[in-house]
């Protein structure tokens, strides 16, 4: 037996995924800008440095319009009956696709930096550090325009889209500051291994925010059990009201909602009535599903 709530997409919702999906395009738009500006000032001024910044820009662009189409086929999708507990979780395998790609990022960067360990290469420094600074610049603002509204952004209710994409542009803007530290270092002392070892614990803190994203979406993505105490709540909600529990679980079903499969001992008169009654006011439950042994 299934007893359907309203949906966490209408007003009053705990994720404003329009809030979200508007500032995942403005982010979006801002590096596209910023990528394409560093290209052509690159090529205007001979600088490899500033083109090649400008194309791992243009990266960027791709995973921020991945997670920014995510939405909107997510808001085309909404009343698709195919989709059992609806499209919430199309947010989360953009997040999980995200992360692969920076996970892959981590990977390229570690293997560039020991390629250079190896055969150091001197670069133009006054260039190489205009481009890590307009980075780590950009990177900064775009944390800003994109950082989740929820408190804490490991909540298994939260926005995980948009914590791919925060986390993303976080990576980056600690590549950044790490790129600008190394550059300096050798500049200015002569530590030509500062660059590529600096950039090594880069692709570490890179892969350890993918790691924190393929987690969270690849749970959800599983059905795993996220809310132990939501499970908690509803299970002294109903036993105060009389109603003997066997099990109760709850998983993620999109940014905002969950799905909480309950098991009753002994049949009640008119148990669903009661039930719905009980969690009326429980939040971000979409669907609740009755099952009597």
């Amino acid at each position: 037996m299934s007893l359907d709530r309203p949906s966490p997409d209408e007003p009053g919702a705990l994720v404003d995924l329009h809030r979200n999906e508007r500032r995942t395009w403005m982010a979006a738009l801002l590096v596209a800008f910023a990528s394409l500006v560093q290209v052509g000032a690159g090529l205007a001024f001979g600088s490899v440095a500033l083109v090649a910044n400008g194309a791992h820009s243009g990266a960027h662009v791709a995973a921020l319009g991945v997670a920014g189409a995510a939405y909107w086929v997510a808001r085309r999708n909404e009343g698709n009956a195919r989709l059992a507990h609806g499209a919430g979780r199309i947010g989360d395998l953009a997040a999980f696709a995200n992360a692969v790609l920076l996970a892959l990022a981590a990977l390229g960067l570690a293997a560039e930096s020991m390629t250079r360990l190896v055969v150091p290469e001197v670069p133009e420094y006054p260039a190489a550090l205009y481009a890590a600074g307009g980075g780590l610049v950009l990177n900064l603002a775009c944390m800003a325009i994109l950082r989740p509204a929820l408190a804490d952004r490991r909540d298994s209710a939260g926005d995980i889209n948009l914590s791919a994409a925060h986390l993303h542009v976080t990576a980056d803007a600690v590549a950044a500051a790490l790129t600008l530290a190394g550059l300096t270092a050798a500049w200015r002392l002569g530590w030509t291994w500062a660059d590529p070892v600096l950039a090594l614990v880069g692709a570490a803190l890179i892969a350890h925010f993918a790691g924190t994203i393929l987690r969270r979406a690849g749970a959800a993505l599983l059905d795993v059990r996220q809310s132990p105490a939501l499970e908690a709540e509803i299970t002294r909600r109903l036993e105060v009201s009389g109603i003997a529990v066997a099990e109760v679980r709850a998983w993620r079903t999109g940014p905002g909602r969950s799905a909480v499969s309950i098991r009753i001992a002994l049949p009640l008169p008119a148990a669903s009535e009661r039930i719905r009654e009980v969690l009326a006011d429980v939040p971000g439950v979409s669907r609740i599903s009755l099952d009597v042994l």
